[in-house]
C-alpha cells in the first residue's frame, strides 16, 4: 500500500500497512545481535533524529499523545492499581507500535494511525508475555524496596514521643529508609534498561520475550554514558516544554517515544550500501 506523503486514503484505525521488518533509505539495515556500543554524543543524535521524524508528521504524533492523555484520564477513573497495570501494558504495546511506525516513516515517508496499534494485531502474545515478565520483575524490585522503606517508617513511628521518633530516624529507621530509597532508585533504573529496547526486539525481530529483556539490559549497560546524557537532556527539554501551559509537551512527549526508535536504530542496526 502506498505510504507516500500524498496518500490520504487511510482511516484512523486502519490495519497496519506494511510487513514487519527494518529497512533504510539507500541501503539495507542489518541487525546487530546484542547491539553495539556508541559514543556518548550519539544521545544528542537520537534526540535530533526524533525531532526530524516528528516534524514530518506533527499532526499524527500530537494526535497520538492526545490519545495517550485520554486513555490515562479514563484509567484514572478505575481503581488505582488496576488502572496502573492496564496503562502500563498499553504503553508497552504502543511503544512497539511507535517503533514500527517510525520505521515506516523513515523508509516510506508516511504511516497510518492504525500502524501505532500494530502490537494489538501482530506479535500480541509475545508482547503480552513481555509485559507479564517485566511487570513481575518490577513488582519484585518494588516489594523489596518498600519492605525497607516501610521498616524505616515503622521504626520511626513506633514511639509517640517526638524525641524517640527523631532518635529512630537517626538510627536504624533512617538506615532502612536510605537502603529502601537506594533499592528503589537502582531497581527502577534496571527496570528501565531491561524494557527500553525489548518491545522493538520482540516485534521487529521475533526475539523471545525473556531474551529480549536480557538483550535490552546489556545493550543499555554497554551504552550507559549516552543513556545518561540522553535522560539529562530529555528531562531538561521536558521541563522547559512544560512551562508554556504544558503545550510544549505535545512536542516533547512524542519525541520521547520516537527516541525508542532512534536509539534502537543506532545501537541495533547497521547500514550496508
Amino acid at each position: 500500500m502506498d505510504h507516500q506523503n500524498g496518500d490520504q486514503s487511510y482511516t484512523p484505525y486502519a490495519p497496519p500497512t506494511a510487513d514487519i521488518g527494518f529497512g533504510s533509505v539507500g541501503g539495507e539495515a542489518h541487525f546487530i545481535p546484542g547491539g553495539q556500543s556508541v559514543p556518548a554524543g550519539n544521545a544528542l543524535t537520537w534526540i535530533s533524529d526524533s525531532w526530524g521524524l516528528f516534524k514530518r508528521k506533527p499532526g499524527m504524533w500530537i494526535g497520538f499523545v492526545l490519545f495517550l492523555f485520554v486513555i490515562q484520564f479514563l484509567l484514572d477513573r478505575v481503581p488505582y492499581f488496576l488502572g496502573s497495570i492496564v496503562f502500563y501494558a498499553v504503553q508497552i504495546f504502543l511503544i512497539a507500535g511507535v517503533i514500527y511506525s517510525c520505521d515506516l516513516l523513515r523508509r516510506e515517508g508516511s504511516f497510518s494511525f492504525g500502524d501505532l496499534f500494530i502490537g494489538f494485531q501482530r506479535k500480541t502474545a509475545p508482547l503480552l508475555t513481555l509485559v507479564l515478565i517485566a511487570f513481575g520483575f518490577f513488582l519484585g524490585l518494588m516489594l523489596i524496596a518498600f519492605i525497607f522503606l516501610g521498616t524505616g517508617v515503622l521504626m520511626a513511628m513506633s514511639s509517640g514521643d517526638p524525641v524517640a521518633m527523631a532518635s529512630a530516624f537517626e538510627g536504624v529507621g533512617a538506615g532502612a529508609l536510605f537502603v529502601g530509597a537506594i533499592i528503589f532508585l537502582v531497581g527502577t533504573t534496571i527496570y528501565a534498561m531491561t524494557v527500553w529496547f525489548a518491545p522493538a526486539l520482540v516485534l521487529m525481530h521475533d526475539i523471545a520475550p525473556f531474551q529480549a529483556l536480557k538483550m535490552s539490559f546489556f545493550a543499555c549497560l554497554k551504552n550507559i554514558l549516552p543513556g545518561i546524557v540522553f535522560f539529562i537532556v530529555m528531562i531538561v527539554l521536558v521541563i522547559v516544554s512544560a512551562i508554556p501551559l504544558g503545550l510544549g509537551l505535545l512536542v516533547t512527549m512524542p519525541m520521547l517515544f520516537i527516541c525508542y526508535y532512534t536509539s534502537y536504530n543506532n545501537i541495533f542496526l547497521s547500514e550496508e550500501n
